[in-house]
């Protein structure tokens, strides 16, 4: 038999070969093909601004301005929106991250980092991958990437983890950090192509700020989880800036890198917060402005290793905890009748930023929440000042919607006693803060602010009886959701601040709400659950962790 089908092949000559690999080339692109329509091509990621079927990364874009151009829920009809469904997330537990939608898929995760696939028409729950990362302190995480058929996502133990997106099967499972004692990550790897290398990468920042480690920007090899590059956000010795850190205290200077980046994609430009120095609470032990903390970096991300083009630093030598963690919001803004490449940014000392994005030069700065005492340390006795470490602008930021011209931007007034202690000790896995996290004191409230970018003026502000953690979305209707932490999920007239609809979720709100269609029909999700750092002492503890899907009339 194997003979007749030989002299068949050399019958039939190289024609029946060439038909053969060509038929083999063709499952190959089908697998491909099939590969790719699981999840975005890379692409894909420079095309979100009109992709308003889906939502691929946490803020909508690279420019994180969470605007959509959508209005068929409009402020005539948004007292009909209802929900669509309910999951119940199972990992019950603070939940920051909002759900990534794909072609009718919803991934959302968890604060112990457990990924949900869901249907979007439907709720009903496609697969779901179960992580027991060791916890350090607090559990949070901020989103997943998808890419190259995989969901990806970055753990509470220092690992990056790739997974099946149509099983949710593990694919590869590496840790990335340097030392799980005082590292782990709590943001959403970003896919990004680098024009110059040719290299596809997923961009991450290490959060370590509290623990007794230093921060960094790392960019991973999606296909094997191999480090390409990483950038250092304290200087080490040789290196501009280091003299700003007094004796060794560098070695254990913080300034992580939180929340989800931004990225001029055109001109390979990213943008990022770093965190706080550390010991937090004690700077006699680090005397200097100790950069790169509280700073907002723009990095040259072309070459083979990021390059430093200007940076800003909101507060030197930061003793309070008062870094700024909300995503920074890239857009082409008028200020002053005139149209230039912004960057706006927010602290947790409660003020707003706004700078021009080519230099980093400041173009206007607001004071948006209760501040009291700001130029004082912490002391051994203690003392008071405003905001509290959880007050000011929080994790997940505002929206910038280019019909206003305008910054939408909740924030909270609360304050904190703090104390410090005189002497400081590095342990591996305990806080590293030379001091406790201080008492909450009153008041705490919350204002949606609607800052004027022309004019720089906060020109409506909406005020709540509790402080806003939650992320607001803008959309071309003229609307603005938002989320309470008393459980309700609003909606505002963008125009007069005028609250248009309310529905309760039965738990705090301190995840970014996401807007897209499907089936030609426009959907609106939040989650909510417990509140976690939010956790007030007049609010109840209680409140189970879902994701609601909102659509007119359902």
């Amino acid at each position: 038999m194997k003979k007749r089908e030989n002299k068949l092949v050399r019958h039939l000559g190289a024609g029946a070969a060439a038909l053969t690999f060509a038929a083999a080339g063709l499952c190959v692109a089908q697998a491909d093909d099939a590969s790719a329509a699981s999840t975005p091509a890379i692409g894909q990621y420079t095309q979100t601004k009109s992709d308003n079927q889906n939502w691929i990364l946490p803020a909508k874009n690279y420019d994180n301005d969470r605007y959509v151009d959508l209005d068929q829920i409009n402020a005539g009809n948004v007292g009909n929106l209802k929900p669509l469904w309910t999951f119940k997330i199972s990992d019950n537990g603070p939940i920051e991250s909002p759900p990534i939608i794909w072609h009718g898929t919803a991934y959302i995760t968890s604060a112990h980092d457990h990924v949900y696939a869901l249907d979007v028409k439907t709720g009903q729950l496609k697969w779901e991958f179960k992580d027991d990362p060791h916890v350090i302190s607090f559990a949070a995480n901020r989103g997943v990437a998808l890419l190259d058929g995989n969901v990806y996502i970055a753990t509470l133990d220092g690992r990056l983890i790739a997974l099946d997106a149509n099983t949710g099967k593990l694919v590869f499972n590496k840790v990335e950090v340097a030392d799980p004692a005082n590292s782990f990550y709590t943001m959403d790897p970003m896919p990004y192509h680098n024009p110059t290398t040719g290299k596809t990468e997923l961009l991450l920042g290490v959060s370590n700020g509290d623990w007794g480690g230093i921060g960094n920007i790392s960019a991973y090899d999606p296909k094997t989880g191999n480090l390409l590059w990483q950038w250092d956000t304290v200087p080490r010795p040789g290196q501009p800036g280091h003299n700003t850190w007094s004796g060794d205290s560098w070695k254990r200077g913080g300034a992580a890198v939180w929340a989800p980046m931004a990225l001029d994609a055109k001109n390979g430009v990213l943008y990022a917060n770093a965190g706080n120095p550390q010991p937090d609470f004690n700077g006699g032990v680090r005397k200097g402005t100790n950069l790169y903390s509280d700073s907002l970096l723009a990095l040259d991300i072309t070459g083979a290793k990021p390059k430093l083009i200007w940076y800003h630093q909101f507060i030197g030598h930061d003793t309070h905890d008062w870094d700024p963690v909300m995503p920074p919001i890239l857009f082409q803004g008028k200020v002053r009748g005139e149209s230039m490449p912004l960057v706006a940014d927010g602290d947790k000392a409660g003020n707003f930023w706004l700078l021009n994005a080519k230099t980093g030069k400041v173009v206007n700065h607001l004071r948006i929440s209760m501040q009291y005492a700001q130029d004082t340390e912490p002391s051994l006795k203690g003392n008071i000042a405003c905001p509290n470490t959880n007050g000011g602008v929080e994790f997940n930021g505002g929206a910038y919607d280019p019909k206003t011209n305008m910054i939408y931007l909740p924030s909270s007034n609360e304050c904190g006693f703090w104390r410090s202690t005189r002497n400081v000790t590095y342990i591996a896995g305990p806080f590293f803060l030379g001091g406790a996290f201080p008492k909450f004191v009153g008041p705490n409230t919350g204002p949606l602010n609607a800052i004027d970018v022309n004019t720089g003026v906060d020109a409506g502000r909406q005020h709540d009886p509790m402080p806003m953690a939650g992320g607001a979305l803008a959309t071309s209707s003229g609307l603005v959701f938002t989320g309470k932490l008393n459980g309700d999920f609003v909606a505002f007239d963008a125009q007069n601040g005028k609250q248009l609809w309310a529905y309760q979720t039965g738990a705090p709100i301190i995840a970014s709400p996401v807007a897209f269609e499907h089936d030609g029909k426009e959907l609106v999700a939040v989650a909510s659950g417990p509140a976690g750092n939010q956790q007030l002492p007049d609010m109840p503890k209680a409140g189970q962790t879902v994701l609601t899907m909102f659509a007119l009339n359902p």
